[in-house]
């Protein structure tokens, strides 16, 4: 599944596409796959409650894209794409609760998982305060999603607590430039 994740991410860096929501890009992607894989069947949004039965313990109740293969093979995408009005450590935050979402799914017996981060907000890779809390784990050339300590989190969001994941999990940002010309970064980790 990782290499049908590039790929569209190849077709679009050569047809840029415009990039104005988290669901447009949800779709864009879909129909990429639907489009460029007849053999997968891809669903958008889809409740947790209709996989599982009872529903064990997860972080969110919605995938934002569930793959299935004829063959019975599950496939998750979740997708982030904080744009440049957000707030940055939020976003951040956000991130690394899909992460755990996915590490939850995949203890569930899905074949792979992949978290997908697209943003045009350079406080995720370049941000003033890179050194210190949750800021370290976007910025530079690397990703590096791990256990995040309510230490490392601003005071606004402390009350929402630390996330323990089960692993670290390493990836390079890429760029991107939309139809536009904004650019933007991306990341793709497979959990």
């Amino acid at each position: 599944m990782l290499d049908k994740i590039n790929r569209f991410f190849d077709a679009i860096k050569q047809t840029p596409i415009e990039l104005y929501s988290e669901s447009g890009l949800q779709h864009e992607l879909a129909l990429f796959m639907k489009s460029n894989f007849p053999d997968l069947i891809v669903r958008l949004e889809y409740p947790t409650p209709r996989i599982f039965n009872p529903l064990p313990d997860l972080l969110k109740k919605e995938i934002d894209i569930y793959i299935t293969t004829q063959q019975g093979q599950r496939y998750v995408i979740e997708l982030k794409m904080p744009k440049d009005d957000c707030g940055t450590p939020k976003e951040m935050y956000r991130a690394i609760e899909d992460v755990k979402f996915l590490e939850q799914l995949r203890q569930n017996h899905f074949d792979s998982c992949y978290a997908v981060l697209l943003t045009e907000r350079q406080a995720f890779w370049q941000a003033p305060q890179a050194n210190a809390g949750i800021y370290q784990l976007f910025n530079g050339k690397h990703v590096n999603i791990q256990t995040t300590e309510v230490a490392q989190l601003p005071k606004f969001l402390r009350k929402k607590g630390s996330i323990q994941l089960d692993n670290k999990y390493q990836g390079i940002w890429k760029d991107y430039v939309d139809v536009h010309n904004t650019a933007w970064k991306y990341y793709v980790l497979e959990i």
